[in-house]
C-alpha cells in the first residue's frame, strides 16, 4: 500500500505542474487574443471598404488591369493561413478540413493548385496534401504591421501577373468573436463582383458554416466613381495599396482565432487536470485510509496474540 500512495502522489504532483503550465498558458493566450482582436477590429471597416471600393473598379469595363482579369493556364493559388505552434485544440484541424475539401472538390479536373504558406503548420497540410508550395511565412505575428506583411502582398501580386493563373485564393480563419471562428476561403484575383457575393452569401462552399461575426459593417454600397486623370494610371498606383490592407486584414483575423482558439484549449485543459487532481486526490485518501485500517487491524490482531 505505501507504494500505491507513493504513485499516486507523484502523479498529484505532476498533474498540478501541468495545471500551473495550461493556466499560464492560457493567461498569456488571453493577452495576445486582447491584442490581436483590437488589431483585427481596427482595420476591418477599413478593409472592407477598400474591398469596396476594388470591387467597384473592377466593373468598369473598360479597365484591363492584369489584376482583374483571369489567367489563361488552369492553375491555382492559394494563400494558406496558419500558425507556428500546436496546442490550439481544433484549430489546424478545421483548417485542413477546409483545404482537403476544396482539394478533393477538383480532384479530376487536371487544376495545378499551388501554396503560399504562412506558419509551419501551413506546411505540414501542404506536404501532407501533396501540395506544391513555392513559398513561406514563418516570422509574422499579431504584433506584424502593414509593412511587414507587405512582402506577402508584393509576392503574390507578382506571381499571379507572371504565373499566369485562373486565381488567387486566401484561406484564413475569421474571427466571429471570443469563442467562435471559422475558416474561410476567399477569391482575391480576379477582382471582380464575384469577390464581394462570396463574402455576403452564407453557406458557399468556400465558406463553412459558423456563427455571424460580431463588429461587421453592413452591405456593400456599389457607387459609381469619377477618375482624375484617368482610372488606369489610378489603378496603377491604388491597387497594391488596397490589396495590402486586404491582405493584412485576413492575417489580423486569423491571429485573433488562433488565439482565442489556444485560450479555449488551455482553459479546458485545465479544467481537466482540476477533475483529475480531483479524482487522484480521492484515491489517495481511500488509498491512505485503506492502509491506516489495515494496520489497526494488524496491531489488534497483534495484541490478541499476545494475549492469548
Amino acid at each position: 500500500m505505501p507504494l500505491a500512495t507513493k504513485a499516486i502522489k507523484q502523479k498529484i504532483k505532476s498533474v498540478g505542474s501541468i495545471k500551473k503550465i495550461t493556466k499560464t498558458m492560457e493567461m498569456v493566450s488571453v493577452s495576445k487574443m486582447r491584442r490581436a482582436v483590437d488589431h483585427a477590429l481596427a482595420s476591418r471597416a477599413y478593409s472592407h471598404y477598400a474591398l469596396e471600393l476594388l470591387v467597384n473598379l473592377s466593373k468598369d469595363k473598360n479597365v484591363a488591369n492584369p489584376l482583374m482579369t483571369a489567367g489563361k493556364e488552369n492553375k491555382e493559388l492559394i494563400i494558406f493561413v496558419a500558425s507556428n505552434k500546436g496546442l490550439c485544440g481544433g484549430y489546424h484541424t478545421n483548417l485542413f478540413k477546409a483545404l482537403n475539401l476544396y482539394v478533393k472538390k477538383h480532384e479530376g479536373t487536371n487544376k495545378e493548385i499551388k501554396v503560399i504558406t504562412i506558419g509551419k503548420y501551413a506546411e505540414k497540410i501542404s506536404k501532407k496534401l501533396n501540395l506544391s508550395a513555392f513559398a513561406g511565412f514563418n516570422t509574422f505575428s499579431e504584433f506584424s504591421t502593414i509593412d511587414q506583411t507587405r512582402e506577402l502582398s508584393q509576392l503574390a501580386i507578382k506571381e499571379y501577373i507572371e504565373g499566369g493563373y485562373s486565381s488567387m485564393k486566401i484561406l484564413y480563419t475569421e474571427f466571429l468573436k471570443s469563442t467562435t471562428y471559422k475558416p474561410v476561403l476567399r477569391e482575391i484575383f480576379p477582382i471582380n463582383i464575384n469577390t464581394i457575393q462570396n463574402i455576403l452569401e452564407e453557406g458557399t462552399p468556400e465558406a463553412l458554416s459558423g456563427e455571424e461575426s460580431q463588429g461587421k459593417v453592413g452591405e456593400f454600397n456599389f457607387t459609381d466613381y469619377k477618375f482624375e486623370p484617368d482610372i488606369d494610371s489610378i489603378l496603377e498606383n491604388i491597387l497594391p495599396g488596397l490589396v495590402d490592407v486586404v491582405i493584412y486584414q485576413t492575417l489580423a483575423e486569423a491571429f485573433a482565432s488562433e488565439h482565442s482558439a489556444r485560450m479555449f484549449a488551455m482553459k479546458n485543459a485545465g479544467d481537466s487536470a482540476t477533475t483529475i487532481l480531483d479524482a487522484l486526490t480521492l484515491s489517495y485518501n481511500h488509498a491512505r485510509q485503506d492502509g491506516i485500517t489495515r494496520e489497526l487491524s494488524e496491531i489488534v490482531a497483534g495484541a490478541e496474540a499476545l494475549n492469548n
